[in-house]
């Protein structure tokens, strides 16, 4: 298998799915994979076929981490950049507030894209494959799957932003207890934790995810779902005054829209909406 086929990518019915496709190695990240995720991730975000972006692994991992095989006794993980050219403008730029301000490229394309972004954790997610799910805006996991944040039993802090995101979805105590152990848990302790929105039978974990992400492409304003995105990502650190200035703004701007229009007359027609996303 080439390095160009280590992650996969396609879009059906408005959803992209990009998949670690490494499934030997139980998809852990090499360098240049890692690279060629964030690319799928920009193609995604730029794509107009595309309204909802959906991250899995394939066979019975999501993805293990950094391959630690990659570097030498003594390395430093921090010497595999992620930094790219700053990629080009892509929908939804302009659509509610500024998510430069809090967050840059790199390993927050997952973020600062502005389309829903769905973690299917199929398997492990250990390291660097757990917090990629982190950044995704929900997360499903199938009831078998293990997941950890391994930093401490390697000698490093809490990684790639690991430690603000756990403590904004379960708490300061919850997080380093985690952090602290680098325990493993289940997915149906990931769901107690409210680190994933729901646990599923491994078999029927697939499927619910297709579903619900056709619903939100086929069923959800292109140009709503944008403002929301970054509406909650940017309240994370913003005032109430501020979120609520902002949401104000771009319900103003939203009214004048073909999709706001449309949304009215489907429901008032009492038929499936057909967004463009104008």
């Amino acid at each position: 298998m080439s390095e160009h086929d280590q992650i996969g990518y396609g879009v059906d019915h408005g959803v992209a799915t990009i998949t670690f496709n490494r499934p030997e190695k139980l998809n852990a990240l090499t360098p240049a994979m890692l690279q060629l995720f964030f690319t799928a991730v920009r193609r995604a975000a730029a794509d107009p076929e595309c309204r909802v972006i959906v991250i899995t692994g394939a066979g019975r991992g999501f993805c293990a981490g950094l391959d630690l095989s990659v570097i030498g006794a003594g390395g430093s993980s921090s010497a595999l950049s992620t930094t790219e050219d700053v990629a080009p403008p892509q929908w939804g730029d302009d659509v509610g507030p500024d998510l430069s301000r809090f967050f840059s490229g790199g390993w927050n394309e997952l973020i600062t894209s502005r389309k829903p972004t769905i973690a299917a954790i199929n398997g492990p997610a250990f390291g660097w494959g757990f917090i990629l799910a982190l950044h995704c805006d929900i997360r499903f996991a199938a009831r078998s799957a293990v997941m950890n944040a391994t930093f401490a039993r390697l000698g490093v802090p809490a990684e790639k932003g690991s430690g603000w995101l756990l403590a904004r979805l379960i708490g300061s105590a919850r997080a380093l207890d985690l952090l602290y152990s680098a325990r493993r848990i289940d997915g149906v302790e990931a769901e107690r934790l409210g680190i994933v929105n729901t646990v599923l039978e491994d078999d029927a974990l697939s499927e619910h995810v297709t579903a619900y992400a056709r619903q939100i492409a086929s069923q959800s304003a292109p140009r709503a779902l944008a403002a929301m995105k970054a509406q909650v990502w940017s309240a994370l650190d913003d005032p109430y005054d501020v979120s609520f200035a902002d949401a104000d703004k771009e319900q103003d701007l939203c009214t004048r829209t073909e999709d706001f229009r449309e949304g009215v007359a489907s429901y008032r027609e009492k038929r499936a909406p057909k967004f463009s996303g104008q």
